[in-house]
């Protein structure tokens, strides 16, 4: 089922946040581990997670396996030749296979005396005249002898020059075209677009060339046996009576003339003899003609294997850009390519008007190769039907597709219910077909919605529940994974929290969320009373009473008022509201005494500064969030949620790289030992040693994200827990700090229900300070556990080391932990290497992911990763490499898909053809790098992001580059020349950059990205972007998004929030502009009613809906209970 629009994919995987905290928390941040896993985890149900590629890339996967099948095969002599069409839309797509299909000839025929040659039709030959077998090889035969010109010694090359300049300039001309060189007339036509008069029947003598004395005879030109029968059998088709059944007719007699001479309408008739000896003269006449004709091709069939052979190849692929001409013997032109056995193969480039003739160009016979988005889907939906399909149902399937009208939303939807359901019935389909076909008007609404209502009623009834849930949140925005599962598992809609991992995040487009709010309204799961902008606080189900104007304060307001209800409400996302200031600090502690059966309770982003003892009255909570909070680290020392899963805790500060820096932490629960389905613990400070043993006790444990200290007894119950949990845990995040502040005084075991009960940590006195000098002196209003202190302790040693760690910290390992797949740590240890320790017996770990921000790595360092076998994500961040120099040696990382690097400190890695099946790099803050050797040789390479690295240009040699993210990056002139040569490159993503033109103005020249398809662009300051024409030649969608949260202060007043788009009606292929924020769009949609295309422009004016509705003033009045009181009035 698809929830987005139909660019929404391509999109938010483009513009999805990058790399995020390294301290394991159970938000998705996971990107890079989601993306990278798809490919190699086969434990996902299928169709769980499923991305269409590219109509490029899918094409490039046909044709790198049928050439790849072409380079395992021998052609034998006379046999006919294997041949396949790629069907495009232009002469610049054509133009693209070809070159890529010269270079997947030479990776897959480099062992083999072989050799390609491309021949561009339309460059040398008349539109108007018949393509026909001689022709193509004797353009075949100029491209090759062209190609031995070029590849001759310099000696002959100067003789050609001299002799050349003894000829006139028609005579020039001549000798040019016959010996493979361009001349200056057909420069200058090229030039024009005009095509080049190549008479070839003047270059090559029709009469036999007749020899002089003095020169040796050739070698006859002789056909084989097979062929002369071939010209028999066209000259005497089956069924034609040959010479002696036509004499044995003789013994009938002679006609009776008489009776014809009776009908004045019929002529005098020749005897049979004579008929006979009339079409045997002109059997003769063809076969003569034939065998002529034979010859001609077989005498340039033998100059094109002498040409090989001179350069000691034996075999020849063509490739044949027709383009708009086409092959008018193609039967003819086929049985000469076989004639020799010296062509392997033939590769035929066309246009969607020859479509009809692109499937007899195939050999054997098979559907060609489109290019194109419904190509795409319809290889798709057939590889489906023949796998699981009993009945032959392609015809309705290929019907479906034709009504989906090129509209790619309702093709993926389609594609998706059937992937999800591929074992679909002729019947069902067929009902599909005949509702698409009572669409009238064929818009993309209606048909989207006939598409979407059979996919809806396809799913299962919990799947129905989890779609309608995504209702409750706003549309556009998006939705993390963690949020969602858990919210959908304490709703009681699913019962694995593991569902759907591969997702990283999603969001709803317009079309589908108009489409499941309308039927959670009639479900009532979500309340037509209540305001959408509300809705995504609340459980379903839960008949509040609020109307669309109120704020949350007002539900706050009917806590005891609505008791009744309130009391059933099992989810209270407050995510990022700002209602818990000053007074309203006692919302939370009603919250805790009202909502007693609620089990999931998110104070993320929050104004909330710590937790009352109430909380704990929350018997039935399963989730905790209190992360991006102000709330102090000793908070959660008194709490007891026997039914806790999942405690998610420490706010963290994005950095001018990618990696998130820990400044606060909360302490680990006093009786965590008791709750036992702790599944989740992220960013907790044990108090002492106790509470590492406790922790180890919750074999339930899936992800623990701890900070401890870096001496070796912290290390050494560390790893008592990590092997005591080795049978469930699967991510773990460790920072190591070389400091670690005093913990407040234990509290007692039976902790008072009192909120004075919980302890305020206690300044130190001045003696006690006295008394430890190491400890950092804070200013008296900073106390030692507030987040600032604990920011300035994150340092590691001076000289951390690489050896094995201790026997005596190693005392309470038993074993690794044989489940875990991430691993994140942050810091150094005294003595030994913890990463060493916990990658030991690679070949049964399945970890995949590592992340290890200040680590102080070396290259050998790095061997202890290099052979884990399921290894695909790396990132080293924030002095994680202390080495100037990266490489990756062979037999290393042989499956990593996923590589980042920050930190100015490395200025040269290589890759030296190694880890091929890397798939994303992403630079961050890279000023020193100047060097990225190898990346040529990544063949998977898909996706680079650069933040506030302007390292483009080292990647100048990337050969597949797709996607690319620019963010916070000061882009040069040259450097803005590269980024628009890219060649592949689909998708390019735009954030807070600066352009080289003075007033940030980004002018995009003629032949400037030549295969972009999706332009993002987010910006907070003046923003200009030219598009001349020529430019973008395949951009399809264009959104613009500007955010205020990036504006800069250092920019006046003046310069924000405008944007200036000129020359978007030159771009050919344009479908669909979007402006996001407070933007005027009155310039942009003038130019697009210009545009031939008529683009779709949506306009999304900032929601402040969603963020105000969260925002409320602090109360004025202090009554706990007015609500109450009145009520009992």
């Amino acid at each position: 089922m698809a929830v987005g629009s139909s660019s929404s994919s391509t999109i938010h995987a483009a513009g999805a946040a990058t790399a995020a905290a390294s301290e394991g928390e159970e938000e998705d941040n996971d990107d890079q581990l989601v993306v990278a896993m798809a490919a190699t985890d086969s434990s996902v149900p299928r169709g769980a997670f499923f991305q269409p590629r590219t109509p490029e890339d899918h094409v490039m996967v046909k044709l790198a396996e049928w050439i790849r099948n072409l380079a395992q095969c021998d052609t034998a002599n006379g046999k006919p030749i294997p041949s396949v069409t790629v069907v495009a839309s232009g002469n610049q797509e054509t133009s693209d296979i070809a070159d890529k299909a010269l270079d997947l000839w030479g990776e897959h025929s480099r062992y083999r005396r072989t050799r390609s040659v491309l021949v561009d039709i339309t460059a040398v030959h008349f539109y108007s005249r018949l393509l026909r077998a001689q022709d193509i090889l004797y353009y075949i035969l100029r491209e090759l002898e062209k190609q031995e010109s070029e590849l001759g010694k310099r000696q002959e090359k100067e003789l050609e020059k001299q002799e050349i300049q003894h000829i006139g300039e028609e005579g020039n001309d001549t000798w040019k075209r016959h010996h493979g060189v361009e001349s200056e007339k057909d420069i200058w036509r090229r030039k024009r677009g005009e095509k080049l008069e190549n008479n070839m029947e003047d270059q090559v003598p029709t009469e036999p060339i007749r020899l002089k004395e003095d020169q040796a005879p050739e070698e006859p030109i002789l056909l084989a046996e097979d062929h002369y029968e071939q010209i028999l059998r066209e000259v005497f088709p089956p069924g034609t009576k040959n010479p002696q059944e036509l004499q044995e007719e003789k013994s009938i007699g002679t006609l009776d003339i008489t009776k014809l001479q009776e009908k004045s309408s019929v002529k005098k008739l020749h005897t049979a003899a004579d008929k006979l000896v009339e079409d045997t003269l002109e059997k003769i006449k063809q076969i003569n003609r034939k065998i002529y004709q034979q010859l001609k091709i077989k005498g340039i069939m033998d100059k094109i294997t002498d040409c090989l052979k001179r350069k000691g190849d034996d075999k020849l692929f063509v490739i044949l850009k027709l383009d708009e001409d086409y092959v008018s013997g193609w039967e003819e032109t086929k049985n000469a390519f076989s004639m020799s056995g010296s062509i392997v193969g033939a590769l035929m480039l066309t246009l969607e008007e020859n479509r009809d003739l692109a499937k007899d160009y195939c050999f054997p016979q098979q559907e060609p190769i489109d290019y194109s988005v419904r190509g795409l889907y319809r290889d798709i939906v057939l590889e489906l039907a023949n796998k699981h399909m009993k009945e032959d149902s392609t015809k309705t399937l290929l019907d479906i597709l034709d009504k989906c009208k090129q509209h790619e939303f309702c093709m993926k939807i389609f594609v998706h219910a059937l992937h999800a359901n591929p074992k679909r019935s002729k019947k069902e389909l067929s009902m599909l077909d005949s509702t698409l076909q009572q669409v009238s008007d064929n818009s993309m609404d209606n048909i989207a919605n006939k598409m979407f209502k059979f996919s809806y009623r396809d799913l299962p009834n919990e799947y129905k529940s989890c779609l309608l849930y995504l209702a409750i949140f706003p549309r556009r925005q998006p939705i993390r994974r963690s949020t969602l599962i858990g919210q959908w598992v304490v709703e009681g809609l699913i019962t694995k929290e593991d569902w759907a991992r591969k997702i990283k995040s999603c969001l709803i487009g317009d079309r589908v969320h108009a489409f499941i709010t309308k039927i959670a309204r009639k479900r009532h799961i979500v309340e037509k009373r209540l305001s959408h902008y509300l809705a995504r606080y609340f459980s379903i189900f839960h008949n509040l009473r609020l109307h669309g104007s109120d704020k949350i304060d007002r539900f706050f307001q009917k806590l005891y008022e609505e008791s009744s209800r309130v009391s059933l409400i099992k989810v209270l996302d407050l995510d990022s509201c700002q209602c818990f200031g000053g007074r309203n600090q006692s919302y939370l502690k009603d919250i805790c005494n009202t909502m007693l059966l609620l089990k999931y309770l998110s104070l993320r982003g929050t104004n909330v500064k710590h937790l009352p003892s109430e909380i704990n009255n929350l018997c039935e909570l399963e989730v905790l969030d209190i992360r991006e909070t102000s709330v102090r680290e000793s908070a959660t020392t008194n709490v007891i949620l026997l039914k806790l899963k999942r405690l998610l805790a420490g706010r963290v500060n994005q950095s001018s790289g990618l990696s998130r820096t820990k400044i606060s932490s909360v302490k680990v629960p006093d009786k965590v030992e008791q709750m036992v389905n702790f599944e989740v613990l992220s960013n907790v400070q044990p108090r002492n040693n106790q509470d590492l043993k406790d922790i180890g006790k919750l074999w339930q444990l899936r992800k623990l994200g701890v900070v401890i200290g870096h001496k070796e007894k912290h290390l050494r119950y560390l790893l008592g827990t990590i092997s005591d949990l080795h049978d469930c845990l699967q991510s773990l995040s460790n920072t190591l700090l070389s400091k670690i502040p005093k913990s407040p005084p234990k509290t007692p075991k039976n902790p008072p229900e009192s909120p004075k009960s919980v302890p305020e940590t206690p300044k130190s006195p001045p003696e006690t300070r006295k008394n430890h000098p190491e400890t950092p002196k804070s200013p008296p209003e900073t106390p030692k556990n507030h987040p600032e202190t604990l920011k300035n302790t994150l340092k590691t040693p001076e000289s951390p080391t690489c050896e094995d760690l201790p026997e005596v910290i190693l005392r309470d390992w038993k074993q690794p932990p044989k489940l875990l797949e991430s691993l994140s740590i942050t810091g150094t240890t005294q003595r030994g290497q913890l990463l060493r320790q916990l990658t030991k017996d690679d070949g049964e770990l399945k970890l995949a992911k590592v992340t290890l921000p200040r680590n102080k790595l070396k290259q050998a360092d790095l061997k202890v990763l290099a052979n884990l076998p399921k290894m695909v994500c790396l990132r080293l961040c924030d002095e994680a490499y202390t080495d100037s120099k990266l490489t990756f040696s062979k037999e290393d990382f042989k499956i990593l898909k996923c590589f980042l690097v920050e930190g100015s400190n490395m200025t040269d890695i290589s890759f030296e053809g190694e880890a091929s099946k890397l798939e994303k790099i992403v630079l961050s803050s890279t000023s020193g790098l100047e060097s990225l050797s190898g990346v040529e040789y990544l063949e998977e390479l898909r996706e680079v992001e650069l933040k506030n690295s302007n390292k483009i240009s080292l990647f100048n040699k990337a050969k597949n580059i797709s996607n690319v993210t620019c963010c916070h990056t000061k882009l040069s002139q040259d450097e803005v020349q590269i980024l628009v040569k890219i060649p592949r490159m689909h998708c390019l993503v735009l954030k807070e950059n600066s352009y080289p033109d003075p007033d940030n103005h980004l002018i995009l020249n003629k032949d400037s990205f030549p295969w972009l398809n999706v332009l993002i662009v987010d910006f907070s300051v003046t923003t200009k972007i030219s598009f001349n024409d020529g430019s973008a030649r395949k951009l399809e969608k264009i959104v613009f998004s500007f955010t205020k949260e990036n504006f800069d202060k250092a920019f006046t007043k003046d310069m924000v929030g405008t944007l200036s788009v000129s020359g978007t009606e030159t771009l050919p292929k344009l479908k669909e502009v979007e402006f996001n924020g407070d933007l005027d769009p009155t310039e942009v949609s003038g130019a697009l009613k210009k545009n031939e295309n008529k683009p779709v422009f949506t306009y999304n004016k900032p929601e402040k809906q969603y963020q105000e509705a969260g925002k409320i003033e602090e109360k004025n009045d202090a009554r706990r209970f007015a609500s109450f009181w009145k009520r009992g009035d």
